[in-house]
């Protein structure tokens, strides 16, 4: 809250559900995504799929940031930073938040991965095989997801510094500001042109019944389906927040009025939005997808026998 504002009971009540409410949704967002990666890396029929392994890379990248999310709200504020060299890592990767902004970068070029892979499989389905599943075509796309996750938040590594046992940052504060607008911005665009170009595509596929029937297997139209969901539920879920925070830094940027605050019950709902997609992305796979859910059954009966 500003300096300014009276701190009121509404104020700290709020702030207290809006914190217990925030690691409430981050626990379960980490167990949930957890678990479905534990289940992929154990089933061999999951792995067979070039789809499966992205959902389940995907879930490893979410579980990450939710963790980051818990020490970034809870714990961040009462550790004081190493001394030597641990401490200059600390400050360069943790305290400018760098691995936490490129955990969620990482997460949305899996959501483009994703739909690359069902655009293909819809537009080009005869030539599916030969483009997406051969194992070195599927390490390729993955290396990219982190790779462009890591480079595209690679200039925060330099905002920061050890000094006196503290961490600080080495550039004022406005240029930090516009520094973060413009990556936002940007990144909002690339993800937008990707997704939507794709997206549109492949729902259109899908919408001419003919053709698509035709074509298209039934085990395709089937990850096709959970694709759509998922791609849906991401977008809804999370693009409130990165047009809200985009707003927010053109606002502090430009001197624009929008009367946009990170302290509003706005900018607190789209981030409890973007937890709850954690949380929603492996339980609507897990309901969706049939050949995991008999994973689960499978493994269950494994550990029955056991004892």
């Amino acid at each position: 809250m500003n300096s300014t504002q009276p701190v009121t009971n509404y104020n700290l009540e709020f702030s207290q559900w809006h914190f217990v409410l925030t690691q409430i949704g981050n626990v379960s967002a980490i167990l949930c995504n957890a678990f479905l990666f534990f289940i992929y890396s154990i089933s061999k029929e999951l792995n067979k799929s070039f789809t499966n392994t992205l959902f389940s890379s995907l879930a490893f990248v979410d579980a990450i940031t939710s963790s980051f999310f818990i020490y970034k709200s809870a714990f961040e504020s009462q550790v004081n930073p190493p001394t030597g060299i641990l401490g200059s890592i600390y400050c360069r990767l943790i305290y400018t938040t760098y691995l936490m902004w490129a955990s969620i970068a990482v997460s949305w070029y899996h959501i483009i991965a994703i739909t690359f892979d069902r655009f293909v499989a819809v537009t080009f389905p005869h030539h599916y095989d030969d483009l997406i599943k051969p194992p070195k075509n599927l390490r390729i796309l993955l290396l990219c997801c982190y790779f462009l996750g890591a480079i595209s938040l690679l200039p925060n590594v330099w905002m920061g510094e050890l000094k006196k046992k503290q961490c600080v940052y080495t550039i004022p504060s406005t240029f930090q500001t516009t520094y973060f607008f413009v990556n936002s911005i940007s990144f909002v665009a690339i993800v937008t042109i990707c997704i939507g170009s794709m997206y549109s595509t492949i729902i259109y596929k899908v919408l001419s019944k003919s053709s698509y029937n035709k074509s298209v297997s039934s085990q395709q139209k089937r990850a096709t389906s959970i694709c759509i969901i998922l791609v849906t539920e991401f977008v809804l879920c999370s693009y409130p927040n990165m047009i809200y925070f985009s707003g927010y830094l053109g606002q502090e940027n430009f001197g624009i009025p929008l009367g946009l605050s990170l302290d509003s019950f706005a900018y607190w709902s789209s981030v409890q939005l973007v937890n709850m997609s954690s949380l929603l992305n492996p339980l609507l796979y897990m309901n969706q997808n049939k050949t995991f859910r008999k994973a689960v059954k499978r493994q269950y009966k494994n550990l029955q026998k056991k004892f």
